[in-house]
């Protein structure tokens, strides 16, 4: 009776670890199993896809910049060019109103030959078109542009240009760009001086 007894627990025991082993065996095969090929494109096309997103992500990022920054530049770049352009004016101006006095200061003398002289200095100088020096009355008393000496001041500009009593700058007269400084003696205006430029070319 006890043999039998030992025997039945010898083969209990032998089948539980038996049991063990094919446990065993699974597990260590398990990580040597592949998963199937579905789930490994699955996992690629993630991969892929969050690359792909971070890239795109990115470039939206920089390009947005991009266009800040030029829109930025193209702001900065214009107001600079609109102060340069108010400080140009301003000088043109200046010149204008001096010359004015110079050439008042001659006509006063009746020098016209000398207004002359200095005309064709200054229209050298300052690489002008021309320059001419009108009277009340319409009559060219000076011009730079020797073509003209016959041609009544009259008829060289329309009347808005030789009749203003202020310094006046117009970018647009017939093509060219006028500088107007009329001449008073005593708050009577007795000339009007014109000095033409050709338009700067716009790039």
């Amino acid at each position: 009776m006890t043999d039998q007894n030992n025997e039945s627990l010898q083969s209990k025991a032998t089948t539980f670890f038996s049991m063990l082993g094919q446990r065993f065996e699974v597990l260590e095969k398990l990580p040597q199993k592949q998963l199937p090929m579905k789930y490994a494109f699955v996992l690629v096309g993630i991969i892929i896809f969050v690359f792909a997103w971070k890239v795109i992500a990115v470039s939206k990022v920089e390009s947005d910049m991009s266009k800040k920054l030029e829109s930025e530049r193209a702001l900065v770049t214009q107001q600079a060019r609109e102060h340069a352009d108010k400080q140009y004016k301003k000088e043109e101006e200046r010149f204008g109103q001096v010359l004015a006095w110079a050439v008042r200061s001659e006509l006063i003398r009746n020098n016209i030959d000398q207004i002359g002289l200095y005309l064709n200095d200054i229209v050298k100088q300052i690489d002008a078109d021309r320059i001419v020096l009108i009277s009340e009355s319409g009559e060219l008393l000076v011009s730079t542009d020797k073509r003209l000496e016959d041609v009544k001041g009259s008829d060289l500009y329309p009347q808005d240009v030789i009749n203003v009593h202020t310094i006046t700058i117009k970018s647009d007269v017939d093509g060219k760009k006028l500088l107007i400084a009329p001449i008073s003696d005593f708050n009577k205006r007795v000339a009007v001086l014109v000095i033409s430029y050709n338009q700067a070319k716009i790039s």
